[in-house]
Parts: structure tokens; sequence; C-alpha cells
């Protein structure tokens, strides 16, 4: 999955979870400041994210991912093995 992969996926994310259009999201958007998501989203997204991107992402990390981009840059990074190897 490329990086514009994963960004379509999660702009899909975003239309499902915080009924956000997704023409209004690029990756310098931010979750809380920008889309004025609350946490409990946040955290359904995270999990929907390991699931559907087959990476894990810690809750000390997940805390830290303020924009879309930085959430797209994660999971790139996860699957292509260089940051938390087979998700961990």
């Amino acid at each position: 999955m490329n990086r514009s992969e994963i960004l379509a996926e999660l702009k899909a994310m975003l239309a499902e979870f915080g009924d956000i259009d997704p023409e209004q999201v690029d990756e310098q958007t931010a979750f809380i400041a920008d889309l004025a998501l609350d946490s409990l989203v946040l955290v359904r997204m995270t999990v929907v994210a390991e699931e559907r991107f087959g990476v894990r992402i810690p809750d000390e990390i997940a805390w830290e991912l303020h924009t879309v981009g930085a959430v797209v840059g994660y999971v790139e990074e996860a699957l292509a093995g260089r940051i938390g190897a087979g998700g961990e």
C-alpha cells in the first residue's frame, strides 16, 4: 500500500467515523484543531486503522499523531518495516 492509498483509506475512515467530507482533508489536516474530532472517535479510528492497515499503533504513539499526514507517515513506515516490526 503506497502513501496515496493510505491517505485515501484514512479519508474514507474520516467520512465513515467522523462524517467528514473527504474533499476537506489533506495531509496537513489536524484531527482535533481542524476537524473537531473527539477522543472517542479518535480511539475508534485507531483501532480500525490497525485492522485495515495491519499495523500496531501503540497508545503513546497514537496520541502524538495530530495530523492526517502524521498517521499516513506512521503507517507507511510501519508497513515498510522501518518501525514497529510486525506492527509491534
